[in-house]
């Protein structure tokens, strides 16, 4: 059993990771920027002058509001006069006002009206946009308007409701209870394993077993084989190769390239730092093909191990997978050479990517054991395999754009593990800033959630094994 030395070690080292986390989290572990969608312009309203009093009503889904950006329109003419904006509650109470001098606008220009401060608790309450100008006719400015889409947005044209709706944004803040009580769940974490450590201590002295002790049981007893098999893996995989280890530097690279020449010109336009986005996704998805299909026949390839010694038969595919991870970790560093050349800024939020590796390797796990229990009792799994991840690479967004999915079949993406790694990784290194709570979470739950399938079938299977290898 664990000594309390080593209990203490432990626990340092986590409070210092979780110190790490939350400063490399920074504000992404707060809250998030969301920005309304701005309709598509069909015309101008009537030109807002002296008599005219435009007033939009519209429901803030946010907690703050921040920015409200319009689409204003000048006739193409030179204009004279001060257009008036205020922000008003639902009891047409002001809450922010301002002022744009029409003569310095450019004909569809969008004017960005920031608050000085922004109006809290705004969430799931109604607003009103009031445009009002002491311009004459003939100098007044005016604003677009699109086909009214939203309930609860409503125009008034001098008290008159309109069947339209000026275009225009908002920028407001939604902030995430993670953030919040983020040292709640690192203090809560701690005494949970505290406590199932005292419980195992209990246990053991009651002469019953634990899980905490059969891990560190088989860690001792097949500690040296697990690491022979590995270093075994990694470099049967080169032998005998001219460049050796290099090719897991250079094969990333390589299909980057080929893939680049392929689909450049076709998506680069509508995806920021292609170069990235596509390595990314190829370096990530190589290894999952790479890890699983060298894990799905683990079993079948060391047959005459396992009826001749015992070893613990989960450890075959275990370090299949952790094998194939030593590549993968090799892979990054042309990822971030490729980031650097492409100007793209290195930031603190690169340390988050070992996070993103570890689910994979997660994931990865699980499908080696559940499709190499499969591959024992029906061989043609390897074949069906390869054709399921060539479907499977295609439903992933490597080289083309993750909005290209219409909405009804968004769900693959959303059930796909892989994805939502590669999009961690992507908004680490192209955007420089932590992803948001639930990226996390979407990677570990679902990364777990393979991971206790593939185990759960592997351990009801695993005593027929010996019958069919």
């Amino acid at each position: 059993m664990l000594k309390p030395k080593t209990i203490i070690k432990i626990l340092a080292i986590y409070f210092l990771f979780s110190v790490v986390f939350r400063f490399i989290g920074a504000e992404q572990f707060e809250y998030k920027f969301v920005t309304s969608q701005m309709e598509n312009p069909v015309g101008t309203i009537t030109e807002i002058t002296k008599d005219i009093v435009v007033k939009q009503n519209f429901l803030v889904k946010e907690e703050t509001l921040e920015t409200i950006d319009l689409k204003l329109a000048t006739f193409n003419r030179p204009n004279r006069g001060i257009l008036t904006i205020r922000l008003l509650d639902k009891n047409d109470a002001e809450l922010v006002n301002g002022a744009i001098d029409v003569s310095t606008l450019q004909e569809g220009e969008t004017f960005k009206w920031v608050f000085d401060t922004p109006v809290t608790n705004a969430e799931n309450n109604l607003f009103s946009i009031e445009l009002t100008s002491n311009s004459i006719s003939g100098e007044g400015a005016s604003v677009y308007y699109a086909e009214s889409t939203n309930d609860g947005q409503t125009l008034f044209i001098n008290g008159i409701p309109q069947e339209m709706q000026i275009c225009f944004d908002y920028v407001g803040k939604t902030f995430f209870m993670f953030g919040t009580y983020y040292w709640h769940i690192v203090i809560g974490l701690a005494l949970l394993f505290l406590l199932y450590y005292m419980w195992c201590i209990y246990r053991i002295r009651s002469g019953k077993i634990t899980f905490l002790l059969i891990i560190q049981n088989i860690w001792q007893k097949y500690g040296f084989l697990i690491r022979q098999l590995i270093s075994r893996d990694f470099k049967t995989k080169y032998k005998r190769s001219v460049l050796g280890y290099l090719w897991s530097f250079l094969s990333p690279l390589l299909t980057m390239m080929v893939q680049y020449l392929v689909f450049s010109r076709i998506f680069r336009q509508n995806i920021e730092n292609f170069p990235v986005y596509l390595l990314s996704g190829i370096i990530m998805f190589n290894f999952f093909t790479d890890a699983v299909g060298q894990g799905l026949t683990a079993i079948v390839d060391n047959s005459s191990l396992i009826t001749k010694v015992y070893v613990p038969k989960y450890i075959y595919p275990l370090t299949k997978v952790v094998s194939c991870s030593i590549n993968l970790i090799i892979s990054t560093i042309p990822l971030l050479i490729v980031a650097l050349l492409t100007g793209t800024a290195i930031t603190k939020s690169v340390f988050l990517i070992p996070y993103a590796l570890l689910c994979m390797l997660v994931f990865c796990t699980g499908m080696s054991l559940l499709l190499c229990t499969t591959m024992v009792f029906f061989r043609d799994t390897q074949y069906l395999w390869g054709i399921i991840s060539m479907v499977w690479m295609y439903a992933t967004p490597i080289f083309y754009p993750e909005n290209i999915i219409p909405d009804k079949f968004r769900f693959v993406q959303t059930l796909n593990p892989v994805y939502h790694c590669i999009r961690f990784i992507r908004i680490v290194l192209i955007d420089g800033v932590s992803p948001e709570p639930k990226a996390y979470f979407f990677c570990a739950l679902l990364a777990l959630a393979i991971l206790a399938f593939g185990a759960f079938i592997f351990k009801k299977f695993q005593d027929k094994f010996v019958l069919y290898i």
